[in-house]
């Protein structure tokens, strides 16, 4: 039996957004767990996204870190957070940094000012977003990225996200929206649509490029890593076609705020609750399997870093000689 060692987990459906790209604010039903149910996740994982909803809007939110710590201690643990509190979040953050002093923070930011408000639905996102990061800076907090999530309208914002990130100090990170029947929800923001539709616009494919390059110039593998998952973007946006696959159900899981486990954030297939089952129980069980077969069938062109980790270990020759071709013998993204 394989176990998995990258999960996403919504601790809430609770949320003060009103996004283009994503339904989970209109759900009314909240049944989250206890933090202790936490205990039981797989001890294999490495990395760990609280997600939501929003995080920050439990109160115990602390109280699941330190579960969750305890549980995977050399785990990498990233909050994801709107960060509509603005730096009201960051005293809260802080007492996460104590439990984790590893413990990253994604903020999301979808666009420049009034773009983001729009994306986020909600007004003055942008500048409850931006002094949330720069408090968490001025606290001395090194394990921040800005979050973008690239949507049908927001291509023209994407660079200049990426040189504010630069600008900050902070590190970039990019998704694109997606179609999701049980997650997302289906809009017409999202990049990756069930039906197929694809997306090609110059003015990304220009910005895209110069972010690749940039990222390949350096000498991290881990900046080539993202130089790679950009590229994979591109080819999903305008061909539908992924470089490579992934293994949802295998290499990671989606749990949500009831304790369900579902294959991934796109896949609507309960695997089984660790509310009332321990998770050896549920991720052997034949269930289980007979999901992973259904995942395995999937041909949609879904392409998220959450999904990826474990695939770019898998693929990290090939994807280095890639790195290696591009960086020195240039890039141009073909139509």
């Amino acid at each position: 039996m394989i176990y998995p060692i990258d999960a996403v987990i919504a601790v809430t459906y609770r949320c003060q957004s009103r996004c283009r790209m994503c339904s989970i604010w209109q759900i009314n039903e909240h049944d989250d767990v206890s933090p202790g149910v936490y205990d039981k996740l797989p001890t294999t994982l490495k990395d760990v996204n609280l997600s939501g909803g929003e995080p920050f809007l439990r109160k115990d939110l602390a109280e699941i870190v330190r579960v969750v710590h305890d549980r995977v201690p050399k785990a990498r643990i990233i909050v994801s957070t709107n960060a509509l509190m603005g730096d009201a979040l960051v005293p809260r953050a802080l007492e996460l940094v104590k439990i984790d002093p590893g413990i990253g923070f994604g903020i999301s930011i979808d666009g420049i000012g009034e773009m983001q408000d729009f994306i986020r639905g909600v007004k003055g996102a942008y500048e409850n977003a931006l002094a949330a990061a720069k408090g968490l800076k001025s606290e001395g907090v090194d394990n921040i990225r800005l979050a973008f999530t690239l949507t049908r309208e927001n291509a023209d914002h994407m660079i200049k996200v990426y040189e504010l990130s630069q600008k900050l100090g902070v590190q970039f990170t990019m998704s694109m929206a997606h179609d999701s029947d049980f997650f997302f929800g289906s809009h017409d923001s999202a990049i990756v649509k069930d039906e197929g539709s694809l997306f090609d616009d110059e003015t990304l494919r220009r910005d895209l490029e110069r972010i690749i390059r940039s990222e390949l110039a350096t000498s991290a593998l881990k900046s080539w890593g993202k130089a790679f998952i950009y590229h994979g973007m591109y080819r999903v946006m305008t061909e539908g076609k992924r470089p490579f696959g992934n293994r949802p159900g295998v290499d990671f899981f989606y749990l949500d705020p009831k304790g369900d486990i579902y294959p991934s954030v796109v896949h609507n297939f309960v695997m089984g609750s660790i509310a009332g089952d321990d998770f050896e129980s549920v991720w052997s069980s034949e269930q289980s399997d007979d999901i992973r077969k259904r995942c395995a069938a999937d041909e949609r062109p879904y392409w998220m870093g959450c999904m990826l980790r474990r695939a770019l270990l898998d693929h990290r020759f090939q994807i280095g000689i890639w790195a290696l071709h591009h960086k020195f013998l240039g890039l141009r993204l073909e139509r």
